[in-house]
């Protein structure tokens, strides 16, 4: 496993460590600015990963809504129900598309997520998120305190890397207001680093990259992030092995295609749904998914079989019970 990353904070420091469990070799830039004193419970990082499992699972937004959003929905029930099919389905790790929490310097907010992934972190699974919005509610340091002394991990990068079974996932920050020109230009450069390693690497067959503002959405609620398709989907659809693009922030389920690429919107893990543009006069893009204005609560799982990757949408219905939704084989 090949980590890269970047720093959250103002000092750098550069550095090569050996991960413990034979993943691989880990490297890049760490700042020590932003971390908190260890006192939450922690989340389960690369070394915790089993490598006998061959799925992993996807989730975006499952943060509750703000008390101050009085007229929009509050799904306590149905984010339960999606963390705890989850935790069910016990994969080798899950990859979080951001906005954790409402308020990312909120303690209580914070209480309140740990106490709905306890059984994720009892069972030990390894948890990889990417900063959302939300993440940077309040405070910034407050908040960035609360995200790394939970994912102890990451060790304050905001960006990073890693391969498995043959699968090499690029996790990045879209949060371009709360970065600098500098930070910008040190994200791109190492993004496009990144696409380049993998594209000559033999021991990689799929390039998956997330990140939380969509490039492409249909939704009503918030727009296309100009800099995420300039900066992110842009490179990635260039590269031979790239295949699957996740995003969150939209509150709902779309799937888009750009060339032979699929970039798909999944964050419906709780939040308040979003409402998207079905009429083809008012979208902005031809969404490959057939659904209504309003869509379901849900997350994504992928298997590994070989050099090929099964993709599906595992729908939350209201008897609690889930369904299988747009399964795709890349």
């Amino acid at each position: 496993m090949d980590i890269g990353w970047f720093r959250a904070g103002i000092v750098i420091v550069f550095f090569n460590a050996i991960v413990l469990g034979g993943l691989g070799i880990l490297s890049g830039a760490i700042s020590t600015a932003g971390a908190a004193p260890r006192q939450e419970p922690f989340y389960a990082g690369f070394g915790e990963i089993d490598l006998v499992k061959n799925h992993f699972l996807l989730v975006g937004d499952t943060q509750k809504t703000s008390a101050w959003e009085f007229w929009r929905e509050r799904n306590e029930k149905e984010r339960k129900r999606i963390i705890d099919e989850m935790a069910r389905r016990n994969p080798a790790f899950i990859v979080h598309l951001g906005d954790l929490t409402a308020r990312g310097s909120s303690r209580k907010h914070w209480e309140e997520f740990d106490d709905l992934n306890k059984e994720l972190r009892d069972k030990r699974v390894p948890y990889f998120p990417i900063l959302g919005n939300h993440e940077f509610y309040g405070d910034n340091g407050e908040a960035l305190g609360h995200y790394f002394a939970r994912l102890s991990h990451l060790q304050n990068r905001r960006w990073y890397s890693f391969t498995w079974k043959g699968v090499a996932l690029i996790l990045l920050d879209s949060n371009f207001a709360n970065l600098s020109p500098e930070e910008i230009e040190e994200q791109e450069n190492w993004y496009l680093t990144e696409l380049e390693r993998f594209e000559k690497d033999d021991r990689v067959d799929h390039v998956i990259v997330c990140c939380h503002e969509p490039p492409y959405t249909n939704s009503r609620a918030i727009s296309p992030s100009e800099k995420s398709r300039r900066y992110f989907a842009d490179p990635f659809v260039r590269f031979q092995k790239t295949s699957l693009f996740f995003s969150g922030h939209g509150h709902t389920y779309e799937r888009f295609q750009m060339r032979d690429k699929f970039f798909i919107v999944t964050g419906g893990g709780g939040g308040p749904r979003h409402r998207i543009y079905i009429d083809p006069g008012k979208r902005r893009f031809e969404d490959l998914f057939s659904g209504p204005e309003l869509r379901f609560f849900h997350f994504c799982e992928i298997e590994v079989h070989g050099t090929k990757l099964n993709y599906k949408v595992l729908r939350l219905e209201p008897d609690g019970t889930f369904t299988v939704v747009d399964p795709l084989r890349r």
